[in-house]
């Protein structure tokens, strides 16, 4: 029961937003020519099948108790990255890989350390949701999720780069999805 309650309160962390002023203002976002939606549709497709899919299996199928402590821990962790990255990016947010238009290149709060930690907090939560809840078959879902999110991350970064002058002195500081490291 603890799993549970455990996964159902990171589910409404991630997902429960509340409105700003500066949120109601805000244009409708509209993909520009050449936008990969198909990737960004397979993206959010692979992570709804993964939220969705580790309770089912665990209600189903029944669940496994190894690997849960961790996968609570990889879960937290996550929805807080995400939620951090997030919030640093304010007006800038865009579910799409191109920026924002008229949004500036964010490079503070956890984008000091790194160009993608929206991307490793969704990583994090694709293999540790299913773990919190033992999932044995879904967790499996996060090896093509990571891979798109690496192929997100790269076409990212060539977006950025583009929109973006100072983009390349930002990304020789700040590492791609492990902080110091790489």
């Amino acid at each position: 029961m603890v799993w549970w309650l455990g996964y159902a309160t990171l589910l409404l962390v991630l997902f429960v937003r509340v409105p700003t002023p500066e949120s109601a203002t805000r244009p409708p976002l509209h993909a520009s020519p050449g936008e990969p939606l198909g990737l960004v549709r397979a993206h959010h497709a692979l992570f709804y099948a993964i939220l969705l899919g580790a309770p089912l299996e665990a209600l189903v199928l029944g669940s496994a108790q190894r690997w849960r402590a961790i996968g609570l821990v990889c879960f937290v962790l996550g929805v807080g990255l995400y939620r951090g990255a997030g919030r640093a990016l304010g007006e800038a947010l865009s579910p799409l890989v191109a920026p924002r238009p008229g949004a500036a290149l964010v490079t503070d709060g956890p984008y000091r350390y790194l160009r993608h930690p929206m991307y490793v907090g969704q990583a994090l939560i694709a293999v540790g949701a299913p773990l919190t809840l033992g999932s044995r078959w879904v967790v499996w879902l996060a090896l093509p999720a990571v891979a798109i999110l690496v192929v997100r991350a790269g076409l990212e970064d060539a977006a950025l780069a583009r929109t973006f002058p100072e983009h390349a002195q930002w990304a020789a500081r700040a590492k791609r999805v492990v902080p110091f490291i790489f």
